[in-house]
């Protein structure tokens, strides 16, 4: 493996320690470092298909990206054919996401749809999209490490077809990983993931060169100053897109709030007329009752 060293500072990716400012978390950096290791990428699809690296004949990235011309808003998922015979979008969704369920649907239809007009259907590919994320992004799902989403019949869960799916890894629910989660590496590379020093990242790394070969790229780009503003500008636009959700939610919660209110005086007000309105007419039986007059 080459070493790595920022020259300026005078370290490397052996000697660094501390915090690391640009993860694998971020997409930009995840993409980039995929794409130039394949020993990591072998590694991370073997754990997300749950097969051995002696089944990966072969692996290409249909999507490069050059840090040179990448846009600031650039959305970075990986797109992968492996073997020539399947289809694979890895996303990073890091970012509370309000229409994430839609967009993932969107992204796995725009995949699969692999052939041009007239091609013989028998050239569609399964395609799969693998969602990495620490959110929860499915409203009312149980807790899972790994999800795997497929088309069923609701009522007797019979597979319509493995051609298409969406599997969910939670960074966050490594504690409830099973068994086949733990044999397949998938704890290991949510480990990857969520280390944010330098320490915690060369631990996992150790004795594996794929995973330190990632880790000194990981190191170049986060000293190279054209790279790091390119990190920055995605992660600030990330974060401007995150911010302005929130406000949007509450802002609509506030105004929300305010019809509820106005909607919650109207209703003691009429609560108020209906109840004055019971007592009268009580009132007036009474007095009808009083006088030997039958109120039917």
């Amino acid at each position: 493996m080459k070493k790595t060293t920022n020259s300026k500072q005078g370290w490397s990716y052996e000697t660094a320690t501390g915090k690391i400012e640009y993860t694998l978390q971020s997409d930009m950096m995840f993409h980039y470092v995929m794409q130039k290791s394949k020993g990591a990428l072998t590694g991370l699809v073997c754990a997300l298909k749950g097969i051995s690296p002696s089944e990966v004949k072969d692996i290409h990235v249909e999507n490069p990206i050059e840090l040179n011309n990448a846009a600031k808003e650039t959305i970075m998922d990986v797109k992968l054919t492996l073997n020539n015979n399947e289809i694979m979008n890895i996303e990073l969704q890091m970012y509370c996401e309000q229409e994430w369920l839609p967009r993932s649907v969107l992204y796995l239809c725009r995949a699969y749809d692999s052939i041009g007009r007239g091609d013989d259907y028998t050239l569609l590919k399964p395609t799969t999209l693998y969602c990495i994320t620490d959110k929860k992004l499915v409203p009312g799902a149980e807790p899972e490490f790994y999800a795997k989403y497929q088309l069923l019949n609701v009522k007797t869960h019979e597979k319509y077809t493995d051609m298409i799916g969406v599997n969910v890894l939670q960074l966050d629910q490594t504690d409830i990983a099973t068994k086949e989660d733990k044999d397949n590496n998938l704890v290991y590379w949510a480990n990857l993931f969520k280390a944010t020093t330098w320490e915690d990242f060369k631990a996992l790394a150790k004795d594996n060169p794929a995973i330190e070969e990632v880790g000194s790229m990981i190191f170049e780009l986060n000293y190279d100053n054209q790279a790091k503003e390119l990190l920055e500008g995605q992660r600030r636009y990330r974060e401007q897109m995150a911010t302005e959700y929130a406000a949007g939610v509450r802002d609509a919660k506030k105004e929300m709030q305010g019809a509820f209110d106005e909607l919650e005086a109207k209703t003691a007000d009429l609560t108020e007329k209906y109840e004055k309105s019971e007592s009268e007419i009580a009132r007036l039986k009474a007095l009808l009752k009083e006088h030997g007059i039958s109120d039917k």
